[in-house]
């Protein structure tokens, strides 16, 4: 096994209260000389341990680290996938960790403000979900079946359903100690705190829920807008697409016209009419002939000179 590889385990044991718009969070996030009922990943499909020593030595070192989960983006969105597995969305920090018989206790902060949506899921679905640790092995030995982590470095952990855990011998801590007690004011009192915690997470959500209204106000005005430009740009294409349609048509009438072929005119000899005329006769009708200027000076100049 890769010591550099991420591994991680899922183990539960959960206890809520809220606190300056935080919610607190008290589990079991590993089990301590157990091995995990399942195979977390990266162990190339052997359980794990983590001995008494180990978490004496490094389990100070997931103080700090990221509390995260994964969650589908929107109150409404598709659920499918809610709390499966370690996500991106991080949601608070281990603030703490202490030994307790054979469970490694974290108290963990998550931002209900913020996350108001996996605040009110945390409350509500807190029996059965669960924590999967992450950390870097860095010190280790194994026989056929399990790796025992000597030495670790914590990474953080996610929250997530138990059945997605690699440790499912895990309890609820508020609900074993009521069972123990048997004390009614006891459960009467978790249930009002609980409650309250509902209606804080409530008004977070009302909110959010009123900031998606106002974007969907606005992603709704902003795709109008857009559709008023598109339909203007594509009126106009189309009035420029006509006009030059039409142009094109006057040209190709325009090229079915082929003009007449002109032809020559023959001027008039002017000494055929009458061989009688005069000269000033002669040239009277030169001058008022069709003839160009350098033809009649030329007949004029015959007819002067009786050539």
């Amino acid at each position: 096994m890769n010591k550099k590889e991420l591994m991680r385990s899922s183990m539960t044991n959960i206890t809520m209260s809220s606190e300056l718009g935080k919610m607190v969070i008290k589990g079991c996030i590993a089990k301590i000389d157990k091995a995990s009922t399942g195979a977390p990943c990266g162990s190339d499909g052997k359980l794990v341990v983590f001995t008494s020593e180990s978490i004496k030595k490094c389990a100070d070192s997931f103080v700090g680290m990221p509390l995260d989960c994964t969650y589908p983006e929107g109150f409404f969105a598709d659920g499918t996938d809610l709390f499966t597995g370690h996500g991106e969305t991080n949601i608070g920090y281990i603030r703490s960790v202490e030994a307790k018989d054979d469970n490694l206790m974290a108290e963990m902060v998550i931002w209900k403000d913020k996350f108001p949506e996996e605040a009110f899921m945390i409350v509500n679905g807190a029996d059965s979900l669960g924590f999967s640790v992450e950390w870097y092995p860095t010190n280790t030995h194994e026989d056929d079946s399990t790796i025992f982590m000597d030495e670790f470095q914590g990474a953080g952990c996610a929250i997530l359903w138990r059945n997605c855990a690699a440790f499912s011998d895990t309890f609820i801590e508020t609900l074993a100690a009521s069972m123990e007690k048997k004390n009614r004011s006891d459960k009467k009192m978790n249930e009002q705190e609980k409650k309250e915690i509902i209606d804080s997470i409530m008004a977070g959500l009302d909110e959010r829920l009123s900031d998606y209204e106002k974007k969907i106000e606005e992603i709704k005005a902003s795709v109008g807008d857009v559709k008023d430009e598109v339909e203007k740009s594509v009126e106009a294409s189309i009035e420029e697409i006509k006009a030059d349609v039409e142009k094109a048509k006057d040209k190709v009438e325009a090229s079915k016209e082929v003009p007449a072929p002109e032809t020559q005119k023959i001027a008039p000899n002017p000494f055929e009419a009458n061989k009688e005329e005069t000269k000033e006769e002669k040239i009277a009708k030169i001058n008022a002939s069709d003839m160009s200027l350098s033809e009649k000076l030329r007949e004029i100049t015959k007819v002067r000179y009786g050539k």
